[in-house]
């Protein structure tokens, strides 16, 4: 099986490369968007190789090197849907609407000349009303500054002494997003990007007064373009380690470097798309549960040796890694000792086409 494995992911990665050194080259005039309609096909593939190899059947070995090809091109043609441009593009928002937004500004634009002064002075009304709702929106901001094309914010929150829990929400598109060292706030969080902006709100409960922090792109509407290699995405988040947490992590591509060794995380939601993610927990909570929704990602979790561990597996394209868990049967894999554990840990991984590794330090 691990022979198989290697050979999955070097004609994966070897086709991958082919492909992209083709498109940039010019050497292939094709719609590669179109391929992604044909995605069912690896569903079909992927069963037929799973029965083949579960029946020892060579020639499961012809149906893994067609998916070493077939996953790859799929998913290139998922990166590729502008095949006009050479980077990568990404749309929020129907282009559709955007244009519509553009050409309702342009005629807005045209008719103000045409308006009377009693119309100017209605506008500039308007005006100091925008303003004064971006200024309420951008209360927590302490910092902003521009440096070149890149802008940098800062959002802070204080600690409320009497705060035993919290949920904290944080949503991204592409870029790097990092969860690192406790601060004595109650969340510090640092952006610093190319593109758009981010917003931090906080709600408090009236009646546990459990505060709920969210995190997220302020622009819902966001085009960006990465051949020119000058974009930049990051955002770096210092948690309260003192409340029992409740989280949910939303990225799209890029990096997840989580590490949450010394936050009490009860509960951890973690959605991505095409991502790689590197995921520390600890040993604060009595009792956690990890949920993990992914596309094309690799993810690697490390737990502690204390805590006992159990890992539930679906997904039909996925590489799991866990050298020292236990086999149960259904999916479902067990750490040493697991039982006779005073701390446990529940991790759900649903991944597409993924890698889990699971490290125990």
């Amino acid at each position: 099986m691990q022979r198989r494995n290697g050979l999955f992911w070097g004609i994966a990665l070897l086709t991958l490369g082919v492909l992209f050194l083709a498109r940039r080259a010019g050497w292939l005039d094709v719609n590669w968007h179109s391929l992604v309609d044909l995605w069912p096909l690896l569903l079909i593939l992927a069963g037929v190789n799973l029965i083949l190899e579960r029946r020892g059947n060579s020639a499961a070995f012809i149906t893994t090197v067609m998916l070493a090809v077939a996953v790859p091109t799929t998913l290139f043609g998922f990166l590729s849907h502008d095949r006009d441009q050479d980077g990568f593009s990404m749309n929020w928002q129907d282009d559709d609407e955007g244009d519509d937004e553009s050409d309702n500004g342009s005629d807005n634009d045209q008719d103000d000349g045409d308006n009377t002064n009693d119309d100017q002075d209605d506008e500039d009304n308007n005006n100091d009303d925008q303003n004064n709702e971006d200024a309420y929106r951008s209360e927590r901001e302490q910092r902003n500054t521009v440096d070149g094309t890149v802008k940098t914010s800062s959002f802070v929150e204080s600690m409320a002494p009497a705060t035993r829990e919290a949920i904290f929400k944080l949503a991204g598109g592409a870029g790097r997003f990092i969860i690192s060292d406790p601060t004595t706030e109650l969340i510090k969080a640092d952006t610093k990007l190319s593109i758009g902006t981010y917003s931090m709100s906080v709600d408090r409960n009236e009646t546990t007064h459990i505060p709920t922090i969210e995190l997220k792109p302020t622009e819902e509407n966001q085009r960006f373009n990465l051949k020119d290699g000058n974009y930049e995405n990051r955002v770096t988040v210092h948690l309260n380690n003192t409340p029992v947490w409740t989280m949910d992590v939303a990225l799209g591509a890029g990096q997840g470097d989580l590490d949450l060794s010394t936050y009490a995380v009860k509960s951890l939601k973690i959605a991505a798309g095409a991502a790689e993610i590197d995921l520390k927990l600890g040993a604060k909570a009595d009792q956690a549960d990890v949920k993990m929704d992914v596309g094309a990602a690799s993810v690697t979790v490390h737990v502690p040796k204390e805590v006992g561990c159990r890992v539930k597996k679906d997904g039909a394209l996925n590489l799991e890694q866990l050298d020292d868990f236990t086999d149960v049967g259904g999916g479902e894999f067990l750490s040493p000792g697991y039982e006779a554990a005073k701390k446990k840990m529940t991790i759900r991984f649903d991944g597409g086409i993924s890698r889990l590794k699971v490290v125990r330090y």
